[in-house]
């Protein structure tokens, strides 16, 4: 099996042939008194026929003895959460005495697959990816070696893969909910590539919302393939031209949030604004926020790399991290008549 270049052979792999548990592989391979001459041969027979060779990285994880080096794919060097998550990431590594090798799509999904293999050539031990892309098959064991992935920000669509996800639908439901609550039905939902999952994923909150409420969407009122603030801001002009414009605005990325911004300065608009993801512009300028700590993520998605690496036998975990709707007086915005908006008083 090694000697395919397909799979790199796993403890499971030798205990499956061995007919025993890997529990008692890892035993016979730490050389444990505990086990019987006849199951170390067993298991050595095995080793010997399928080429297992240790993960040196992972024995040196678990006897104290720290190096090596972890990948991470991301789309863009310039988006602030995604910078967040690799600092967050580089942090916990370096406390583990990781260092963190960096690679960037520069927003074309179909590079993903040639990053990775960039990523495995320098002999990662782990491999973190923040997937754009549908693509899953260049993730498999046999693509990469053998090397563990940690998924960031979406489910591991069949792959036998750790995950790190934030609840984007519930946050967005919830900030969907506030509007609602404040009269507005008139909600213009602004997202991402509608190949994306995670826009998909915070448009289902907002559509979550409109149903249990018993209400209809909108569809001149959701406009999604967004990428620049300079997009949003086009948009914005668009939405207000119509005959009945809209009274509130959920701004679906940190990209679209910073064109709604910008349009809200320049033209004076007073409707309600919730944003997804902040900046220090959009705190200071009082926006209403659905905020994620990218940090976090980030930290947790390293927890799982170091993990895996120590111990591959590990069954898969997701992990999913809360959003929280930060309130500062854009998305407190009751409306009058369901057409004028009345600003109220910023919370202190």
């Amino acid at each position: 099996m090694a000697g395919t270049g397909q799979h790199r052979v796993t403890v499971k792999d030798v205990a499956v042939l061995a007919g025993i548990s890997t529990a008692t592989v890892t035993r016979v391979l730490q050389d444990s008194e505990k086990v019987i001459p006849e199951t170390r041969a067993r298991v050595m027979a095995a080793v010997e026929q399928l080429g297992y060779r240790p993960n040196p990285m992972a024995r040196d994880l678990r006897h104290g003895n720290r190096a090596g080096a972890v990948g991470l794919v991301m789309s863009t060097f310039t988006n602030m959460y995604q910078a967040g998550v690799a600092a967050g990431a580089e942090k916990e590594l370096r406390n583990a005495g990781l260092q963190l090798l960096i690679g960037s799509t520069d927003e074309d999904p179909t590079r993903e697959p040639e990053l990775a293999r960039a990523m495995i050539d320098r002999r990662v031990s782990a491999l973190m990816v923040m997937p754009d892309g549908n693509e899953r098959e260049f993730l498999s064991p046999g693509h990469l070696f053998g090397t563990p992935v940690i998924l960031v920000g979406r489910p591991a669509g069949g792959l036998d893969a750790d995950v790190v996800m934030t609840d984007d639908d519930r946050g967005v439901e919830e900030a969907t909910n506030q509007l609602l609550d404040l009269g507005h039905r008139r909600i213009a939902a602004l997202a991402g590539q509608n190949s994306s999952f995670r826009a998909k994923q915070r448009l289902g909150g907002f559509r979550s919302a409109l149903a249990n409420r018993g209400l209809k969407e909108e569809p001149d009122l959701v406009v999604e393939n967004l990428i620049t603030p300079a997009q949003a801001r086009s948009t914005m002009a668009d939405l207000m031209n119509l005959a009945s414009p809209p009274t509130a605005v959920l701004a679906l990325n940190l990209g679209i949030s910073t064109g709604v911004l910008l349009d809200r300065i320049e033209n004076n608009r007073k409707l309600a604004f919730i944003a997804l993801d902040e900046s220090e512009l959009s705190s200071g300028l009082h926006v209403t926020a659905l905020v994620r700590d990218p940090e976090e993520v980030g930290r947790q998605a390293a927890k799982l790399a170091i993990d895996r690496i120590a111990q591959p036998e590990l069954p898969a975990r997701t992990i999913t991290l809360a959003s929280h709707l930060v309130r500062r007086g854009t998305g407190e915005i009751a409306v009058v008549d369901d057409r004028e908006p009345l600003e109220m008083a910023q919370p202190k």
